[in-house]
């Protein structure tokens, strides 16, 4: 790594070590709030809830994104690597 970026990297952490994720429970975002958390950050999750889920075939059907199943699972991440999580309703 260059020194300038090393240099750049410890003055961020210094200085702002706290980031929110954008949560859904999937892989992406649950990988990117846990490395982060593993660089040092203070991380706290993020997810929105837009509606009920319905019965199986419908969520099947509509996808998980912003239900009450995939807020479940962004709970369940956070808990497992140790960050909090704020959920914004929107229903």
């Amino acid at each position: 790594m260059k020194e300038s970026t090393r240099r750049s990297k410890n003055f961020f952490m210094k200085k702002n070590n706290r980031v929110v994720v954008g949560m859904s429970g999937g892989v992406d975002s649950s990988v990117s709030a846990y490395l982060l958390k593993e660089q040092g950050y203070e991380v706290i999750g993020v997810t929105m809830q837009i509606w009920q889920d319905k019965d199986e075939e419908a969520v099947k059907v509509e996808g998980g994104c912003c239900s009450l199943a995939a807020v479940n699972d962004a709970r369940r991440v956070a808990n497992k690597i140790g960050i909090h999580l704020k959920t914004a309703k929107f229903l």
